[in-house]
């Protein structure tokens, strides 16, 4: 297979881009995630899930998960809550309230498969079976599940928000409503989107190694954006940038969802930290279904002004987009 020629002068537009990736990815010689042999001492990791959409969540006891032979540690949020700082979404957008998401959370779990503690052990089969002997004291809540029983509801899914509304913006150009005033005919519809998610062939993943000696965190991780995902990773856990390396595989599909660091990511950066061994995670695709990120279940109702011959002289636009459990 030839290797396609460089760009001539004149820039990209309107020319067939050759893909660079396509004859190592046809070849078999692609290098994703799981090709990355663990290394020595090697830990696994697995997270245990809140099955209820909402609920206090109470004592956590991990005695049982601790007496299986290979299992080193079971960690929950208050283990975590020093070494790593909650996500913190707060952009400089007008009228959006800023949100912050530990990467554990201490006192309610928010969805189905929000997680709740972390499970290391020596191999993944011991991982998953210890997982299953963590004893959630959990207290159930009662569930919003819609933007109308959310506005509607006396309870607040979080509580940094009043009114369960994180966003209201609005923007408009001039001449609008006289638009409005001199059409013939205004003509309105309205749609809708459910939710929906990436599902990229390969689910998300991490391998974490800390090199006590150098103090240097190193993250196999298949992302979208490297440089932003490091500067992340460092901000959370107190370390400067150069203290960070980001080595990124294929990555097996992403669509927008393995573009920053979410919290199974910092956990796992966390724990090897502590635990000064390298840890791996590897996401299932129930997993991937259930906890990781979704594209936003919205409705729309547009507002067409126009003339008696069918032309448009203005367009409004009312969205209603449900931000889920978290921002």
């Amino acid at each position: 297979m030839s290797v396609p020629p460089p760009p001539e002068p004149g820039g990209l537009l309107g020319r067939t881009v050759a893909r660079r990736e396509d004859r190592r990815l046809l070849m078999g010689q692609g290098r994703f995630l799981d090709d990355i042999a663990a290394p020595p001492g090697c830990l696994h990791a697995v997270f245990v899930r809140s099955p209820h959409p909402h609920a206090r969540i109470g004592a956590i006891d991990g005695d049982g998960a601790r007496a299986l032979p290979g299992v080193v540690a079971v960690l929950t949020g208050r283990d975590l809550a020093d070494l790593v700082a909650p996500l913190r979404m707060a952009p400089p957008i007008e009228g959006l309230l800023p949100m912050e998401m530990p990467v554990l959370p201490l006192q309610t779990a928010r969805f189905v498969g929000d997680p709740v503690a972390l499970v290391l052990a020596e191999s993944r089969v011991a991982a998953e079976d210890a997982a299953e002997l963590v004893a959630v004291d959990w207290v159930p809540l009662p569930a919003i599940a819609s933007i109308d029983q959310a506005k509607a509801a006396a309870a607040l899914v979080d509580p940094d928000v009043p009114g369960n509304r994180v966003s209201h913006q609005v923007f408009s150009t001039p001449g609008l409503d006289a638009a409005f005033a001199r059409a013939d005919r205004i003509v309105e519809t309205r749609f809708g989107q459910h939710r929906q998610t990436h599902v990229p062939l390969e689910p998300r993943g991490v391998l974490a190694i800390w090199d006590a000696g150098r103090e240097q965190l190193t993250m196999h991780v298949g992302t979208q954006a490297p440089h932003p995902y490091r500067s992340a990773i460092a901000a959370r856990l107190g370390l400067k940038e150069f203290q960070v390396t980001v080595e990124s595989p294929e990555m097996g599909g992403g669509f927008g969802q393995k573009i920053i660091p979410l919290r199974e990511d910092l956990c796992l950066a966390a724990a090897a930290r502590l635990l000064c061994r390298p840890v791996r995670w590897r996401e299932t695709r129930g997993e991937n279904l259930i906890a990781s990120m979704m594209a936003r279940e919205e409705t729309l109702i547009t507002r067409a002004a126009v003339t008696a011959e069918g032309r448009l002289l203005a367009l409004t636009c009312t969205m209603e987009a449900d931000f889920g459990a978290w921002s």
